[in-house]
């Protein structure tokens, strides 16, 4: 059989600082994908030379930056089987990233796989929709745009929700499990410089949003949990302890969608 074809979908602007190690990771990969395409959101510096110095295409994207909206506009221009989609400050630290991704897709029915962002085993490596109905959702990564390979035909079916202003790749993943696909995910190397602002209450209110949306319940610590863990949290010496900011921001996420959910109610 023909190996599937690959495209890289890289976003940017002004990434000038980490695209040239975000390229040469991928000059390096075992595989090489067929074409790099970058979606400018209003570089001023020099980023689009060094997309095109790689071989690559770029695209502009001229209105205001959304996740949904740039990704589905560059998807438009891609017409590989799969689509490797990077944040310019991602990098693939391991040369055969790119080939054990494209290894998950032997399966027909494997929507996407990206790489995990720690060794939480709560999710398996092959998350389907029986085992998000039996354990509920995290508030964590199922899917990343940041570093994860697509079935470009699973986004022609679902694109992006537009609706949303964040965990884009969260919501394409719930509605691809829940229509029988698999969604995989594999302990890969990566560097990854994050940036932007606090994004902790936009998706813990999305969270809640898709548990209603899609009847599953959300597995957290809930209203008592958290609020014990809000108040002790600053007495704890433990490295790994969330800060209190986190629990807080969740709670505040948890009570606007409970009072969404009732003035709904008492409206009808």
């Amino acid at each position: 059989m023909n190996r599937p074809t690959i495209g890289v979908l890289i976003r940017f602007k002004n990434s000038a600082a980490t695209l040239p190690t975000v390229l040469q990771r991928l000059r390096e990969q075992t595989i090489q994908p067929l074409f790099i395409l970058g979606v400018d959101t209003g570089s001023t510096d020099d980023s689009p030379a060094l997309i095109k110095q790689a071989g690559g295409r770029v695209i502009a994207w001229t209105q205001p930056y959304h996740h949904a909206r740039v990704l589905n506009h560059g998807l438009r221009h891609l017409h590989t089987d799969l689509v490797l989609v990077l944040s310019s400050h991602t990098t693939l630290e391991e040369p055969d990233a790119v080939e054990r991704m494209l290894g998950a897709f032997a399966d027909p029915r494997v929507a996407c796989v990206s790489a995990k962002w720690d060794d939480d085993p709560f999710y398996s490596d092959s998350i389907t929709w029986d085992e998000l109905w039996a354990k509920g959702l995290k508030f964590g990564s199922i899917y990343s745009n940041s570093m994860g390979m697509l079935r470009r035909k699973a986004w022609v079916s679902i694109p992006f929700d537009e609706s949303l202003v964040t965990a884009e790749d969260y919501a394409w993943a719930i509605e691809q499990l829940q229509r029988g696909q698999i969604c995989k995910r594999m302990k890969l190397r990566f560097g990854y410089e994050r940036s932007g602002h606090d994004r902790t209450f936009e998706f813990a209110r999305l969270v809640f949003q898709f548990s209603r949306r899609y009847r599953l319940r959300v597995t957290w610590l809930g209203v008592r949990g958290s609020v014990q863990q809000m108040l002790t949290a600053p007495f704890m010496r433990r490295a790994d302890s969330a800060p209190p900011s986190l629990h807080y921001e969740r709670l505040k996420a948890w009570a606007m969608m409970r009072f969404t959910a009732a003035s709904s109610f008492s409206g009808r």
